[in-house]
């Protein structure tokens, strides 16, 4: 059974230097906020994951969005007596975005994690990201990445996230908008650390974006504050069907709305992010995740972009090809002719090499890309 607490995963190579006496700056405090909705069934493994950290969070701050089921009784237990834990309950359902920018107007830390109520920690994730913060210096965000998990909870592997560092590093903004023209996404949303007052600062989690608010909001702080990237898990993601990424990359009326939003929005928050270049390859690459997440169903018939250029000749070639992974390909092939190459080399090339590294440096180690065992 999975208990959420640390059984072995734990930081490997890089570890030493950051543990090492404190320099230059003061650890950071940080808060964990839980958004829940109707998880009673997964919510103690979540909690039981943070409260079994050595170092635990300066604040926990459990967010419920109108739960019918055991979720705050449950909550209220685990919770009791607990230093800096607070509960609050919604009295209307904000959902899932609105319900994480609830629990962003109570953090007080300097950094918060938002952790969903279905996913958990794996290993010393505070200890570490506060640790490597004070040694390298305050940022925008602390990212690491994380294991997959089956609708049960069996580990399954690393998740392959892009890997932009081999050791762990602090990347100056430019280096971050350089990142996010060259790959996109390499944020993995359970194990982001976000500084809180720049969060803030950029009005939060845009409810408008829906699954998509927290990448964007790393995107947007990275370019501003830049970003530490850990290349470890310290955290375990649930897949579900039909879970609230899958539910707003399906809507595909909903996803021309927020890319129109992004042109609008983006440029005042980060100008030297949202460019035309890099606004016009963030729409390639989410339509092309629309269109993977449908699993090459029928053609959009959803107008403007759609009818022009290289998207008016994929969907000419759509209705020829009745596989589904080969037309898939082939909008990978189309869309994201850019994305080819950094793909291959962060997250191939660069994940392999990690895993086997960390293998070779301590074979007791559980390493990235391996399958992990729950006995």
């Amino acid at each position: 059974m999975v208990t959420g607490q640390s059984d072995g995963v734990r930081p490997i190579a890089w570890e030493p230097h950051l543990v090492a006496v404190v320099r230059e700056h003061s650890q950071p405090t940080v808060a964990i906020v839980i958004p829940n909705y109707n998880d009673a069934q997964y919510l103690s493994i979540c909690l039981d994951s943070v409260l079994g950290l050595a170092l635990r969070p300066d604040q926990i701050i459990l967010v419920d969005d109108g739960s019918t089921d055991e979720s705050v009784a449950l909550a209220a237990r685990h919770l009791e007596g607990v230093p800096g834990a607070q509960i609050v309950v919604n009295p209307e359902r904000v959902g899932t975005m609105g319900a994480l920018n609830v629990g962003l107007q109570r953090v007080t830390c300097d950094y918060v994690l938002f952790l969903a109520s279905n996913d958990h920690l794996d290993g010393e994730i505070l200890a570490h990201a506060k640790t490597a913060i004070a040694s390298l210096g305050p940022t925008g965000l602390w990212s690491a990445m994380v294991w997959s998990a089956d609708a049960e909870g069996n580990y399954e592997q690393v998740f392959p996230s892009a890997v932009v560092a081999t050791r762990e590093t602090a990347l100056t903004s430019q280096e971050c908008i350089c990142l996010a023209n060259r790959l996109g996404n390499w944020f993995t949303g359970t194990t982001m650390l976000f500084h809180r007052a720049t969060l803030q600062h950029i009005g939060g989690f845009d409810p408008e974006y829906r699954g998509l608010a927290d990448l964007f909001a790393a995107l947007t702080i990275s370019s501003l504050k830049g970003a530490i990237f850990c290349p470890a898990p310290f955290g375990v993601m649930r897949r579900h069907d039909g879970g609230y990424l899958w539910r707003t990359l399906t809507d595909q009326r909903h996803v021309e709305s927020l890319l129109q939003g992004m042109m609008d929005k983006g440029p005042r928050l980060s100008p030297a992010l949202f460019t035309p270049r890099f606004m016009e390859r963030t729409c390639r690459r989410i339509r092309f995740s629309s269109l993977r997440a449908l699993e090459g169903g029928a053609w959009p018939d959803i107008g403007g972009a759609w009818e022009r250029g290289v998207y008016g000749w994929l969907g000419a070639l759509w209705r020829f090809l009745m596989i589904s992974r080969f037309r898939i390909a082939l909008a990978f092939l189309l869309l994201r002719p850019f994305d080819i190459l950094p793909m291959f080399w962060y997250r191939i090339i660069k994940f392999r090499w990690i895993a086997a590294r960390d293998r070779l440096q301590n074979p007791r180690t559980p390493v990235v890309g391996a399958k992990r065992s729950l006995a």
